[in-house]
């Protein structure tokens, strides 16, 4: 129904498009003919002009309605504010779909809509979930400003690595469940995998529950059943209160577990915030320096931060930068896979 809409809506965009052709090409003999009997008068070259700035302008307008309905009809029926959804959510007693996805450049993100999202089969998922959609197009006149920043804050939040991905989250915004990129399932499967993932979320609560009426050890381990069930970052951003009561109770090595998750988010934001500064080399170099000292991050985890934040800003044209960050990822595990390729990429990129 949805897509026969949007094929609906194409058709009236065309027929529009079409009438505003042929109203020009009128304009344009009209014009013509002025030419031919106003030759000689001055006037004529403003009046062209004034057209022509007309002309400009309706067809700019036009072209941004066009963008504008075509992007409603994609998405028909989803909201694209995250506390709209929480509202939703919580005055209807239904969980949130999340969709993050980059809709006019990401294949398998259009896939998932054609094949998906767009299908009559999907519909039944409104029973169960508010849609919201969290769009990073090329096309930057798709989204307000609003949602460009909206993006780019949830994207850091729930650890977006890649588009399509799928959050399950409660009417809290706290997310159960977590899927990444299309298989290319048919719409009734894929509808039928998502619903069934509820089950998560009831497990979740009876593990919540159970805490709370556990002490001790006990209270710690359903505490961490509870949030296990996603990433232990994405844990610590959205289940701060329940990790916050595993590390007071620091039961059976839980609590050094989440101590160590704590540092290593402290450490990748603080990194980001580091990078950000465009502090010279040595100023960088110091203040990484204390960083590591104070957060202490497992080898690996850190290496790959470091790895992966010196590539963007070589991208970005940072030289000095990307090589403070190299050195130290190459300090903190030399023997590694990462350890070992750095020597030759700085021998390769950076003998100045």
């Amino acid at each position: 129904m949805i897509l026969s809409g949007y094929f609906h809506l194409f058709s009236i965009q065309r027929s529009n498009t079409m009438l505003f052709s042929y109203k020009i090409r009128v304009l344009n003999g009209t014009l013509f003919t002025l030419l031919n009997h106003l030759r000689q008068r001055r006037y004529i070259m403003s009046l062209i002009t004034k057209t022509l700035t007309m002309l400009a302008v309706a067809a700019l307008v036009l072209s941004s309605i066009s963008n504008a309905v075509a992007d409603d009809a994609h998405y028909k029926g989803w909201t694209r504010s995250f506390e709209e959804a929480k509202e939703l959510a919580a005055k209807e007693g239904k969980s949130i779909l999340m969709e993050f996805t980059g809709s006019d450049w990401c294949p398998p993100c259009k896939a998932l809509h054609k094949n998906v999202l767009s299908q009559d089969a999907f519909q039944t998922v409104k029973e169960d979930y508010i849609l919201l959609v969290l769009d990073n197009p090329r096309d930057k006149s798709l989204v307000t400003p609003a949602e460009q920043e909206q993006y780019k804050q949830l994207s850091g939040k729930f650890q977006v690595q890649g588009v399509p991905s799928i959050f399950l989250a409660d009417a809290k915004g706290r997310p159960f469940h977590f899927q990444s990129g299309y298989g290319g399932q048919k719409a009734e499967q894929w509808v039928a995998d998502i619903r069934a993932k509820k089950e998560t979320l009831d497990k979740r609560n009876a593990a919540f529950e159970k805490a709370e009426s556990a002490t001790g050890v006990e209270k710690a381990k359903a505490l961490d059943e509870a949030i296990s069930i996603v990433d232990a970052k994405v844990a610590v951003a959205f289940y701060g209160d329940s990790v916050d009561q595993i590390l007071e109770l620091d039961a059976d090595g839980l609590g050094e577990k989440y101590a160590a998750i704590k540092r290593a988010v402290e450490f990748e934001e603080t990194l980001g915030t580091l990078t950000a500064k465009k502090l010279d080399a040595d100023k960088l170099s110091s203040e990484l320096d204390a960083l590591l000292e104070k957060t202490k991050p497992a080898a690996e985890q850190g290496q790959m931060a470091l790895f992966m934040r010196s590539q963007r800003l070589f991208g970005a044209g940072n030289k000095p930068a990307a090589k403070v960050l190299l050195l130290a990822a190459q300090k903190l595990d030399p023997e590694s896979r990462v350890g070992q390729q750095i020597p030759q990429i700085l021998e390769n990129f950076f003998k100045d």
